[in-house]
């Protein structure tokens, strides 16, 4: 994995809620959109996880995805 930074699922959500938001020209539609944007706004933080091979911590789609350089 090259070093620019990747989105995770939970920051694409949110793009993408947040872009359906400022699009949609129904009334109904943006106030389900606004909930929605709510419910993810009170989500939990994802826990960090650490790398068994090199104890880089991150979030797992992030760690899942490192090229990992094993302790020395």
């Amino acid at each position: 994995m090259s070093e620019e930074r990747t989105l995770t699922a939970r920051e694409r959500l949110r793009i993408h809620l947040r872009e359906a938001r400022h699009t949609t020209d129904s009334p109904i539609v943006e106030a389900q959109l606004d909930a929605a944007l709510d419910a993810w706004n009170d989500l939990p933080p994802t826990p960090l996880r650490e790398c068994p091979v090199c104890g880089k911590v991150g979030l797992p789609e992030r760690i899942q995805q490192h090229t990992c350089e094993s302790k020395r």
